[in-house]
């Protein structure tokens, strides 16, 4: 017993292992840590991931999670910023439990979430990975009800009933559907699809290309519209800045992923609609960029994917003939800063992998 915890796992070898990946926020990722110290599953195995930022920061956190005094929970600085997909690939490579899930450092999980979640994965070996809906909080953790209708209507949330879906590829196209934020999978599904396209790295589109290659490959998943994640919604969420939109390196790391893969029936025509936004937002940034000729080439292949896309055509209406003054309304949005050098060093010459492990759950 620790800090009025009991930390005895029922069976000696952890079921789960949860990753949180922190930068800089030692105040918020405590609740993180602390709501899955509170889960009803006990046996777990959290690893917190530090970003290397604050060396001061880093002290604290390390010091906070070694007082807790619970040997399940471990803190790990790595030697380089990975960004989220060098963060999940280390998690990956030191994962031998059957499942993984990975929670945000501003985040929380509701106490019987992972209970939810390995009942349905451990009675359903079909399933490679189980997601629920989310609650909106603010920074202070304040419940936000008006918000968290606002952002269950746009992400589609509500329209699924509790369940199998077969095939999760249109929606995830169409509305995102899933977070990453206590999304729970099956290791041995994350054997086959890898974690992400392996030349991928940074912080985007990571999410998105984590369910997008189990999608893909024909596994099922589990959704469950109970709101059991707390998602944090700040002035440093990524949701609530233009930030995947308007930032040159993510809508250009999207746009690589979307051009790679082909699909056949609704699944394809969302795949280029999707392409052609992203297109069309580049134009704009180039724009800004100053990069004229090529903003044009953008948009013009954005209405060759889309032509049914009748703001794509008035932004290329704009763009021709009225690019100052869109260059004067999106300067201060369009975000040009390259991404950190650091995250292409990250990428791995070759998939990551995990430790054997005897105790493996297997995908159908």
């Amino acid at each position: 017993m620790t800090h009025g915890v009991d930390v005895r796992s029922s069976g000696g070898a952890s079921r789960i292992l949860i990753g949180i990946p922190t930068r800089n926020r030692p105040d918020l990722v405590r609740d993180a840590v602390l709501s899955v110290q509170r889960q009803t599953v006990r046996d777990f195995r959290l690893i917190v991931t530090e970003n290397p930022s604050d060396p001061a920061v880093s002290a604290v956190n390390r010091a906070w999670i070694e007082s807790l005094g619970d040997p399940r929970i471990e803190y790990v600085l790595p030697r380089s910023d990975g960004g989220e997909y060098g963060q999940a690939r280390y998690l990956f490579s030191h994962c031998h439990e059957p499942f993984m899930c990975m929670l945000h450092d501003d985040d929380m999980m509701e106490p019987d979430y992972l209970e939810r979640a390995l009942e349905v994965l451990e009675s359903r070996e079909e399933i490679a990975l189980y997601a629920s809906s989310q609650y909106l909080i603010d920074r202070e953790g304040v419940h936000q009800p008006a918000l968290t209708q606002e952002y269950s209507k746009y992400q589609a949330r509500d329209r699924f009933a509790e369940g199998r879906m077969d095939s999760f590829l249109e929606p995830l196209m169409e509305f995102g559907l899933f977070s990453i934020s206590g999304a729970v999978f099956r290791s041995s599904c994350l054997d086959v699809c890898g974690i992400g396209d392996p030349d991928m790295g940074g912080i985007y589109p990571f999410e998105f290309n984590m369910f997008l290659r189990v999608a893909e490959r024909g596994f099922a998943a589990w959704y469950s519209p109970q709101k059991r994640i707390a998602y944090r919604w700040h002035a440093a969420s990524m949701r609530q800045s233009d930030g995947s939109i308007l930032t040159r390196y993510m809508v250009e790391n999207l746009i690589a992923l979307l051009e790679r893969r082909r699909f056949s029936g609704r699944a394809e025509h969302l795949r280029r609609r999707l392409l052609a936004f992203n297109k069309r937002n580049l134009g704009y940034i180039l724009l800004v960029a100053g990069e004229r000729g090529a903003a044009l080439r953008q948009l013009r292949e954005a209405i060759r994917l889309y032509p049914r896309g009748v703001s794509i055509w008035w932004y290329a209406l704009r763009a021709l003939v009225a690019p100052q003054g869109i260059i004067g309304a999106w300067r201060a949005r369009v975000n040009l800063n390259p991404p950190s050098s650091s995250w292409a060093e990250a990428v791995p010459a070759s998939p990551v992998v995990r430790p054997p492990a005897a105790d493996r759950a297997h995908v159908t």
